[in-house]
């Protein structure tokens, strides 16, 4: 689900007068509503970067560690082992995008 128009100018600093221009129009409960999607997106966005972050430790430490297999292995075929990195790459993006989808999308109507 795409972020809403409003809320994606909070991210870009070339529009931060027409934003405060926009908020200032709102009545209290739409300033709420705003600001509940505000920290949505926000929030999703930090656990965006936390899963490069995380996926990128994840490619370097299982990089050593393919590394320190093949040289210490004594003979047959081991490439697949460079492989697994990118597993773990695949796995830590996946999670972190369900998790950040799941806080950045509003509750369900009750």
């Amino acid at each position: 689900m795409p972020e809403d128009e409003l809320v994606s100018k909070a991210f870009d600093a070339d529009k931060h007068e027409e934003l405060a221009q926009a908020i200032k129009d709102l009545n209290p409960e739409e300033a709420q509503f705003f600001l509940e999607k505000l920290e949505r997106a926000i929030r999703k966005r930090k656990i965006m970067i936390s899963g490069y972050l995380a996926a990128m430790l994840v490619w370097v430490l299982g990089m050593a560690g393919g590394l320190v297999y093949y040289g210490m292995s004594s003979g047959g075929f081991i490439g697949w082992i460079f492989l697994m990195p990118f597993l773990g790459v695949g796995i830590v993006l996946y999670a972190f995008g369900k998790w950040a989808d799941r806080v950045g999308n509003p509750p369900a109507p009750k």
